[in-house]
């Protein structure tokens, strides 16, 4: 074996499902990757992935060698982790982050990453949870900081704070909530402005409204930008349903209020979530550098 690139190599291949995706991936070309693997099977004199299957699909050798290769990779992070000076680690590290997640402890996570690893290239992706999870699942994304764990086969959750989910409307509803009849009142007249109904708070939030204020349905705006939202819900348009620190100065500003609603709504719990594998241990100095961060905004879990 010449070095641990191939076995790098396979592993991408074997995990994104496709020769092109590695490719894109280890930031090289198809050909480049094809020839890689090739080299690797005439090493092992074995056929890795079924050349009758148009996506990358492993033979039962190819099945076999990919639980080496994880644990080679892993112990390969380890060595460094343990050995290397931090800022000898270079390469791209890509975040999904909820947006509520900008608002509070980002920046100082980013601050930290950048001291102790000052050659790491970090890209950031803002987005719903659902598509963060899809891209972390492709392999797009190597920390995935969302509203949630994730509980698949080979997938490290951690729970890192939580934070309340409130209705939030502007000045001339403040009072729509004074009795249940005028509660009821509002949310069946008003939408309710919030994240997209394929994230999990959403769904929980039509649940209890609808059984709370014994309503048959509830009219919902999902929007993926909680910027959209608060300006619909500055402007009147709607109900927003929001955790507080993405509005904290509208709120002292008196340009929204927090509405005194007879709907409890669950907090928001976000998790550091990541794939074991590749680059687990640079995951978890990371994940852990998140908690601190979390920690000290003043909102730990619990």
């Amino acid at each position: 074996m010449r070095d641990l690139r191939n076995f790098e190599t396979f592993y991408w291949v074997a995990r994104s499902g496709g020769f092109r995706a590695a490719a894109i991936k280890l930031h090289t070309t198809q050909p480049a990757v094809s020839a890689r693997i090739a080299q690797l099977e005439e090493e092992l004199g074995v056929s890795l992935f079924d050349p009758n299957n148009r996506r990358a699909s492993l033979t039962a050798r190819g099945t076999m060698l990919l639980t080496y290769v994880e644990r080679i990779l892993s112990l390969k992070d380890e060595m460094l982790s343990a050995i290397a000076d931090p800022t000898a680690i270079r390469g791209k590290f890509t975040i999904g982050v909820s947006e509520t997640l900008v608002h509070t402890w980002l920046s100082d996570l980013i601050e930290s990453i950048s001291t102790d690893f000052p050659n790491i290239t970090i890209d950031l992706s803002v987005d719903v949870t659902p598509e963060i999870t899809r891209r972390l699942l492709a392999l797009d994304v190597d920390l995935a900081l969302m509203a949630g764990p994730l509980d698949q086969a080979n997938v490290c959750s951690e729970k890192l704070c939580s934070y309340p989910f409130r209705f939030i409307a502007a000045p001339r509803f403040a009072h729509a909530c004074d009795t249940l009849e005028d509660e009821i009142a509002l949310f069946s007249q008003q939408p309710v402005i919030t994240h997209p109904a394929t994230t999990l708070t959403s769904a929980a939030l039509v649940i209890n409204v609808c059984s709370t204020l014994e309503l048959a349905d509830l009219r919902l705006w999902g929007m993926a930008s909680t910027h959209t939202i608060v300006d619909m819900v500055k402007a009147g348009r709607g109900i927003g349903a929001l955790s507080p620190v993405n509005v904290k100065k509208e709120l002292d500003e008196g340009s929204l209020v927090i509405l005194d609603s007879r709907v409890k709504l669950p907090d928001f719990a976000f998790h550091a979530v990541y794939l074991q594998g590749a680059n687990a241990h640079l995951k978890q100095s990371i994940c852990a550098r998140a908690h601190l961060a979390a920690q000290a905004y003043g909102h730990g879990p619990g």
